[in-house]
């Protein structure tokens, strides 16, 4: 399965979070959807005929119920202010219900953006300190600009694996592997996966296209199920047991 076949599957399976029996006045739908906008999640209120339960919200999948919070817990969230850093989602007392949202982000990004989000997934793999990153910049010539990131974690025992469409000189990461395939899937996806490595918990995956100049729309999750789709992809596609690491002049 490709990366964008990937990413449309995820994005196929929207979640809905329905609202029940709100005031006639209520704002609160247009607050959640304006809150969870990056989160892949249909927001919808519905009324019952007897009008109960009174403000109840039930987040749920077309096969089942995932989660359900009284909808006053939810202007609680909203009150809070601006989603944080982590996938806009904070945890805390909300850890139940948020959880399963935060698994996986849909959002745009210029390319500011696309590599602040590239170095927190790099960090990631630093700090656990193993296990297996794969990282396309679609040219060799955006990866040569960040081979000392690869040189390092390569150097720390990560098992490293560079992507880009050849354009000009071939960067050296080191012990780590560069690939140099000349497919539209390379020239016209950001991608970043880490495995997680001893810490499956850490896995993780930006994966996004670029759909105009500069500007990209993708999937950024940390479902180990779908880190783990990403990653067989790439080593299905592109790694080979023969490929030796890639030494080029610095």
């Amino acid at each position: 399965m490709s990366l964008r076949l990937i990413v449309e599957a995820i994005e196929s399976l929207e979640k809905d979070l329905t609202l029940f029996n709100l005031p006639p006045a209520s704002r609160i739908a247009e607050r959640l959807e304006r809150f969870f906008e990056t989160q892949n999640v249909r927001i919808r209120t519905a009324q019952t005929a007897s009008g109960r339960p009174e403000e109840i919200a039930v987040l749920s999948r077309p096969e089942a119920v995932i989660a359900l919070v009284e909808v006053d817990r939810l202007r609680e969230l909203v009150d809070e202010g601006p989603p944080d850093s982590d996938l806009g989602i904070r945890d805390g007392a909300f850890e139940p219900f948020l959880t399963p949202l935060k698994e996986t982000s849909f959002t745009a990004y210029d390319k500011r953006q696309m590599l602040a989000t590239t170095r927190e997934i790099e960090d990631r793999a630093r700090r656990v300190g193993s296990g297996t990153i794969h990282t396309g910049f679609q040219r060799s010539s955006l990866m040569a600009l960040q081979a000392p990131i690869y040189r390092d974690l390569a150097d720390r025992g990560l098992t490293v694996h560079t992507y880009g469409v050849p354009d000009g000189a071939i960067p050296h990461i080191g012990q780590g592997t560069v690939h140099t395939p000349e497919t539209d899937e390379i020239a016209q996806t950001w991608f970043v996966a880490f495995d997680g490595g001893t810490e499956p918990t850490q896995a993780t995956a930006l994966v996004a296209e670029e759909r105009k100049e500069g500007q990209y729309y993708g999937v950024w999750t940390y479902d180990p199920a779908i880190v783990g789709q990403i990653v067989t992809h790439l080593e299905e596609t592109y790694v080979v047991d023969s490929d030796p690491p890639t030494h080029a002049p610095s």
